[in-house]
């Protein structure tokens, strides 16, 4: 039992040694590398370091059996010999150097894709001399005299990768996307296979371009250099030259914020006769008239009321296609009959409507008549005019009865009085008249009615001869009469 405990408590350490393996720095404190190399005797390097040409023949270095480079000129190295390994060239003798740069040139050179040949090999041994501090690399075919042979178009390829390395792919963002919506950016650098994405379920890569569904949050998200989970490895020995394999350079990633709103519809209630917001009727009111807005299947989405400026806001809109129709007018007004469709994206965050609305009107026509009684007639009075008010006795307009004793008008929402101002001798004057405009379409006839005064006249007595006052009685009834019939009218 306790050998078994011992067993499983062995294996609980190796499990989390292995867990912590890709974060632990390696340095071995045992040789645990073998390096070795081949020469080509065909081929010769030289070297010009301090006034001197140092010749060798190319040396292709393996370390591990993995591919090497040279990273320490001028010292040598030990063929055949065991090494120690480590992530950090800062345990080498080589410190403070340019590892991104030396790591990169390592691995774009031999080995990378379709670089096959020994020439991609010359030309990143000569781009780590010369990072290193080599003043000048050549290669010949002969180590004295002989051809020189041009590797630039291999070690510009190279150079090409390495300075790209940190290119990251490029979108043409707008400021703002509408939540709800999926947007496809295409990758203007051309860099996009070379990444994976990180931290976001909502964005995916196809090909060179980039698909997001837009969120009300958690829209941002990071690109990473794919890594193939290698680091760059530095072999050294006391006393001999430090090598480098490098099957990756280093992690690179760039992020990405892409903003997120909701769309919003706007209305703007106006009054069609004045084409503003100003109402044709000092007692209409452009506010509280209520607005639906339904989504493109005709479920309403949301219901909104028209403040005093006549505006009604509908916020928190996804991507969609929408319809705005009022539903109940304001004061005054009746309802505009068009129905608005509206399409909402992240083109259009936002769409403003003008509802232009009319205001209730009626005809009023009015009759002025004369009516005599005492011949029975009735007859159209020209030439009388009237005033028309506001209830608060504010004069609108005059107007006058033409030879059929009309005026007709047009009047907008709202209660008027309606006075007399002139009038013929001997004729009555006629009560004021209340008008009242709250329905749409009605026409009201209005007919006023005069009468003609009794006159008051000196009568003279019988047998006396004597002229006197017709009695006081006589008098009160006959203007009892008059007040009445004006009170009728």
């Amino acid at each position: 039992m306790k050998n078994k405990k011992k067993k499983y408590t062995m294996l609980l350490k190796l499990l989390v040694i292995m867990i912590l393996i890709p974060f632990i720095k390696v340095k071995a404190d045992s040789m645990d590398s073998y390096i070795d190399w081949n020469l080509d005797r065909t081929v010769f390097a030289h070297q010009y370091r301090d006034g001197t040409d140092h010749i060798t023949n190319l040396a292709m270095i393996t370390a591990n059996g993995k591919i090497a480079y040279c990273i320490e000129p001028g010292v040598v190295a030990d063929k055949g010999g065991t090494y120690n390994s480590t992530y950090d060239i800062n345990d080498t003798n080589l410190k403070g150097k340019d590892v991104k740069r030396l790591s990169l040139i390592g691995y774009y050179g031999y080995g990378y894709k379709d670089h096959n040949s020994k020439e991609y090999y010359m030309a990143t041994q000569e781009l780590v001399w010369r990072l290193m501090g080599v003043e000048n690399v050549w290669w010949t075919d002969s180590k004295y005299g002989g051809n020189v042979l041009d590797i630039e178009s291999y070690k510009n390829e190279i150079l090409s990768l390495v300075d790209s390395y940190e290119i990251s792919p490029k979108f043409n963002f707008k400021d703002k996307y509408i939540v709800g919506d999926e947007i496809t950016l295409k990758d203007v650098n051309n860099v996009l296979s070379e990444y994976e994405i990180v931290g976001n379920n909502n964005v995916s890569i196809n090909g060179n371009s980039i698909n997001i569904k837009i969120k009300k949050t958690d829209n941002n998200f990071t690109l990473r250099r794919k890594s193939n989970g290698q680091k760059p490895i530095f072999y050294y020995k006391s006393g001999y030259q430090t090598i480098g394999s490098f099957e990756y350079a280093y992690d690179y990633s760039s992020n990405y914020n892409v903003i997120s709103e909701y769309g919003k519809i706007i209305v703007n209630k106006k009054d069609k006769d004045t084409n503003s917001k100003l109402p044709f009727s000092p007692f209409a009111s452009l506010e509280g008239a209520e607005y639906t807005l339904y989504d493109l299947n005709g479920k309403t989405v949301g219901v909104g009321v028209t403040n005093k400026d006549g505006t009604v806001v509908f916020n928190n809109l996804v991507k969609g296609t929408y319809y705005v129709k009022e539903t109940k007018a304001s004061t005054g007004y009746t309802c505009d009959i068009n129905s608005y469709q509206i399409s909402v994206s992240s083109d259009k965050l936002q769409t403003v409507i003008d509802s232009y609305e009319k205001i209730i009107k009626n005809k009023i026509v009015i009759t002025k008549v004369l009516e005599d009684k005492q011949n029975g007639t009735i007859i159209p009075e020209e030439g009388i005019e009237f005033g028309l008010y506001s209830e608060d006795g504010t004069l609108i307009g005059t107007y006058v009865t033409n030879d059929q004793g009309i005026i007709e008008l047009t009047l907008p929402y709202g209660k008027y009085v309606l006075k007399q101002l002139t009038k013929k001798e001997n004729i009555s004057v006629a009560e004021d008249k209340k008008i009242e405009v709250i329905e749409e379409g009605q026409t009201q006839n209005i007919t006023i009615v005069n009468h003609k005064l009794k006159n008051i006249v000196l009568q003279e007595l019988p047998k006396t001869g004597k002229k006197s006052y017709v009695p006081l009685l006589g008098l009160f009834l006959s203007l009892l009469v008059i007040y009445h019939e004006k009170k009728s009218i």
